[in-house]
C-alpha cells in the first residue's frame, strides 16, 4: 500500500493529520494513485480516524497557467460548496510551503461501495439504468449550478493568480495568449519564423459583439472527475472534484467542457454566439498543440524522469503537430485581416 511513498511525505503527512485532526490521529499507511494527475500527487491516507486524501503540488508545471493548483483546489471547493455542489471538505492546506516545503491540501475522503477508488467514468457500468439516471441528473445539475455562478472579473480565481483579474474577457484572453507566446518562445518550440506567426495570430483581436459576465469555470469537468459514494454514512450522491484548472471564464464553457466530455451535444443548446466564439479564438487551439506536442514530455518532466525534454519537441512526430497550428494561426490572421 505504501510502495512508491518516500520517508519525507511519511513525517510531513503525520504532521498535518496532527494539526488537523488532532494529536490522538495515527497515520497507518498510504495509497498513491498513480493517475492522480500530472500537476499533483494525489494519495488515500489511511489513519486510525478514517481515510483522507492528500493532493500534493508537483515542483515543475508546465503549463504555466496551472500553476495554481492548491489555491484552485481550495477556493473551487469553497465556491462549489456556496453553490450547494457537493464536494468534500478541506480539512488544511498550505499555499506557501512554509509548513514542509510543499504545497498541499488535505481533504475528506468520499466512501463508496467499490473496492476502487469511485470515479464515475470508471464505474457507470455497473449501475442499472435508473442508477444511471440518477447520476446523470445530478451531474447536470452540478454543470448548471456552476454557470449560474457569476463574478466582476475574468481570469484567476486567486488575486495574486498566474493570470491575474480581468474587467473583460479580452484582458483574461490577451494575458493568456501572452503567457503561451512566451513559453513557446522559452521552450524553443517553434523556430523563429513560426513564433512571429504565432505571436501576429495572438495579436489579432476577438471576434464577439457582446460583453460577457465572468462565470466560473472547473475547467475539466468531466465524469472521470466526479465521485459516486458518501461522507460519513447516508445515502450516496455526486460529489465534484479536482479544481486545479479553475478560472472565471465565459458563460456556459462548462457546459461546454461536459458536453465535450460525455459526448451530450444536446447540453450545448442555448450557448448562442458563445458558441461560435469558443471556436474561434486561439487559446484552444494554443492549449491543444501544447498538449497534443509535449503530453508525455510533460508527464516525463513532472515526474522527474527527463531535465532537459525541450530537445524532444523537434523530433518528426511532434513537428507534424506545430506545423499544423502554424497552419492554422496563417489562417487566422488572413481572417482578422
Amino acid at each position: 500500500m505504501d510502495d512508491n511513498v518516500v520517508p519525507e511525505i511519511w513525517e510531513y503527512t503525520r504532521q498535518i493529520v496532527k494539526n488537523a485532526l488532532g494529536s490522538q490521529t495515527a497515520v497507518k499507511g498510504f495509497e498513491w494513485f498513480d493517475g492522480g494527475g500530472l500537476f499533483c500527487k494525489v494519495f488515500r491516507v489511511v489513519t486510525s480516524e478514517g481515510d483522507f486524501i492528500l493532493k500534493v503540488e508537483r515542483d515543475r508545471i508546465f503549463f504555466a497557467n496551472r500553476k495554481d493548483q492548491i489555491e484552485n483546489e481550495v477556493l473551487g471547493n469553497e465556491i462549489f460548496q456556496k453553490a450547494g455542489i457537493a464536494c468534500a471538505s478541506v480539512l488544511a492546506c498550505d499555499f506557501d510551503k512554509n509548513n514542509f516545503g510543499v504545497r498541499y491540501i488535505l481533504t475528506e475522503h468520499i466512501q463508496n461501495d467499490f473496492d476502487d477508488w469511485p470515479l464515475v467514468d470508471e464505474i457507470m457500468a455497473k449501475f442499472d439504468e435508473s442508477a444511471k439516471a440518477k447520476i446523470r441528473g445530478q451531474y447536470e445539475t452540478a454543470v448548471a449550478a456552476a454557470e449560474a455562478i457569476k463574478n466582476t472579473h475574468f481570469g484567476s480565481l486567486s488575486p495574486s493568480g498566474t493570470i491575474g483579474w480581468h474587467e473583460t474577457y479580452d484582458g483574461y484572453y490577451r494575458a493568456t495568449l501572452d503567457l503561451f507566446v512566451k513559453e513557446s518562445a522559452e521552450l524553443g518550440i517553434f523556430s523563429g519564423e513560426e513564433l512571429d506567426i504565432a505571436k501576429k495570430a495572438a495579436e489579432k483581436p476577438l471576434a464577439y459583439s457582446k460583453k460577457y459576465i465572468p462565470t466560473f469555470v472547473h475547467g475539466d469537468l468531466g465524469y472521470h472527475n466526479c465521485i459516486w459514494g458518501n461522507i460519513g454514512g447516508g445515502e450516496s450522491k455526486l460529489y465534484v472534484f479536482d479544481f486545479g484548472n479553475a478560472y472565471y471564464g465565459l458563460p456556459h464553457e462548462s457546459k461546454r467542457i461536459a458536453a465535450l466530455r460525455e459526448g451530450n451535444a444536446d447540453m450545448l443548446e442555448g450557448m448562442g454566439l458563445e458558441k461560435s466564439l469558443y471556436g474561434n479564438d486561439m487559446i484552444g487551439s494554443f492549449e491543444k498543440m501544447f498538449w497534443t506536442v509535449t503530453q508525455q514530455l510533460t508527464e516525463d518532466y513532472a515526474y522527474g524522469r527527463m531535465a532537459d525534454w525541450t530537445k524532444a519537441v523537434k523530433k518528426e512526430n511532434s513537428r507534424a503537430h506545430i506545423t499544423e497550428f502554424i497552419d492554422k494561426c496563417r489562417k487566422y490572421c488572413e481572417l482578422r485581416n
